[in-house]
């Protein structure tokens, strides 16, 4: 693991699974730095203790989203990818890793933030650790050079992960928060596999589904088909994404959704297909559904 979360404020049930993404972040900015073995504690607090922490630490009277405690002090210029010798001095053998620091996320102000951006709280609790890990590798932002290029950095970073970019002016978090709103609502008694989805439409509109099941079994209709159902509907005829989530597993479309989705859909379509709780992945549609066939092998516009 290369995180330790720990809380000190009481976790909050849309939370439980936080641990799973953060450390997944952390890997992604290690791997991003190009280091390996190493890992840090993040601890959540209020706005009060994050505010003491400040006016013990940096003589500042106020809260703020997120302070970083290194243990490596790194030359003028360098990073944790330039000082293997300094990283192995702090080797904890009890961690069984390099032990990088110390991060302490406000939640409170992180609530408040990603109310203000638009986008969801674990999207913002993600950045935030990015934050934290790469001025933990000796990364800062005081001056406008610096600033490009830890933010550089940390763009590259969750762009392994798939949740900081954008389609249509709404972001794959939003997207994937949809679908998983929509999954809520499935019908399946007989698997009790619940999966969501919701496209976004070229219009920037945006439709939901969810899978439905059928005493028969082959009447069951995929969330993804009844998002695709929904927006026909409504008149549209163009897709720029679909995002997809399972309630237990990651729920990749099935072949037959693959054909439906490619319809009404370019090949490089952004599909953000994950597990409730626990992230995504992106791929795109001509990645799922290769030498597809498409209205457009018939001579027919799709619009």
């Amino acid at each position: 693991m290369a995180i330790e979360l720990q809380w000190e404020i009481p976790v909050p049930a849309a939370l439980s699974n936080l641990e799973t993404l953060l450390n997944r972040v952390a890997d992604a900015c290690f791997a991003e730095e190009g280091i390996e073995g190493a890992g840090f504690a993040v601890r959540i607090v209020d706005d009060d203790a994050i505010r003491a922490l400040n006016r013990e630490m940096r003589n500042i009277d106020r809260p703020t989203d997120v302070l970083s405690f290194p243990t490596v002090s790194y030359p003028a210029g360098k990073t944790a990818r330039d000082c293997p010798k300094r990283l192995r001095r702090e080797y904890d053998p009890y961690l069984g890793r390099v032990n990088l620091g110390d991060c302490v996320i406000n939640l409170e102000r992180a609530r408040r933030q990603a109310a203000e951006y638009g986008h969801s709280l674990t999207r913002e609790l993600s950045y935030l650790t990015a934050h934290s890990a790469f001025h933990l590798m000796g990364y800062d932002h005081m001056n406008e050079e610096e600033k490009i290029i830890m933010r550089d950095r940390e763009e590259k970073a969750l762009d392994r992960l798939g949740i900081t970019r954008q389609e249509g002016g709404i972001s794959y978090d939003a997207l994937f928060e949809l679908a998983c709103e929509a999954m809520q609502k499935a019908y399946c008694p007989y698997s009790k596999f619940q999966v969501g989805a919701c496209i976004l439409a070229e219009d920037g509109r945006t439709f939901q589904g969810c899978n439905f099941e059928n005493a028969s079994y082959g009447a069951s209709i995929c969330a993804e088909r009844c998002a695709t159902a929904n927006a026909i509907v409504h008149g549209a005829r163009r897709f720029r994404a679909i995002a997809v989530v399972g309630s237990s597993a990651v729920a990749w479309p099935c072949g037959i959704c693959r054909q439906v989705l490619r319809e009404f859909s370019d090949l490089d379509m952004p599909v953000i297909v994950g597990e409730f709780g626990k992230g995504y992945v992106v791929r795109t549609l001509g990645e799922l559904l290769p030498e597809s066939f498409s209205p457009e092998d018939l001579g027919v516009t799709v619009g």
